[in-house]
């Protein structure tokens, strides 16, 4: 077993220039796709390293579709239109899924996620990573990731929760809807697990 890498904070970008502020700081820089940096490092990152996913795709889906793409036949799927109405506020992703979000505005970057939203007044009578995962989906099982705030404007989870969704999907094949949520923001991704034929 590889040894576990311990203690660093890297900065994974494919875009070489987007990297340069990283020189002369204790980070270590990696020119490299983030998906493809996790599953190479997975074995040998602590559990609970945290991942912050600054990244225009959901990072947990990917991850977790090619995690597990050689031992399963995965499908994406489309997120079930008929959701939206249980949902507060919904925008389209190109690749079928939901951007979901209890604001219709850009909220400050160092909002606190508290009870009572610091734009609107408004009561969050339950946090979005709970509204999506006990939402009822015929056909559907559902997995979601909790993001936690780590700084204003920063959120994120461990590595351990991106394993245990891999394991989840092992363990039970069929139509799942796979998200990550904050209490107020969230994006949900579908996909069919079959078992491989080989």
């Amino acid at each position: 077993m590889a040894k576990r890498v311990t203690g660093a904070v890297w900065v994974i970008d494919e875009n070489r220039e987007s990297l340069d502020w990283i020189k002369g700081r204790d980070m270590i820089a990696v020119q490299m796709d983030g998906v493809e940096f996790l599953l190479n490092k997975a074995e040998t990152l602590p559990e609970d390293t945290q991942i912050i996913p600054a990244v225009p795709i959901h990072l947990a889906y990917e991850f977790a579709k090619r995690a597990i793409e050689q031992r399963f036949l995965i499908k994406p799927l489309r997120v079930p239109q008929e959701l939206k109405s249980n949902l507060p506020y919904v925008w389209e992703g190109g690749d079928g899924s939901f951007l979901v979000s209890y604001a219709n505005f850009k909220c400050p970057d160092d909002c606190p996620e508290p009870l009572y939203c610091t734009v609107t007044g408004e009561k969050r009578d339950k946090p979005l990573f709970a509204l999506l995962g006990e939402m009822p989906v015929k056909g559907f099982h559902i997995h979601i990731i909790r993001s936690r705030q780590m700084a204003p404007g920063v959120g994120g989870y461990s590595l351990a929760e991106l394993l245990r969704l891999c394991a989840t999907l092992e363990q039970r094949p069929g139509k799942w809807l796979v998200g990550t949520a904050c209490k107020c923001h969230g994006v949900l991704s579908g996909l069919e697990i079959r078992q491989s034929a080989g």
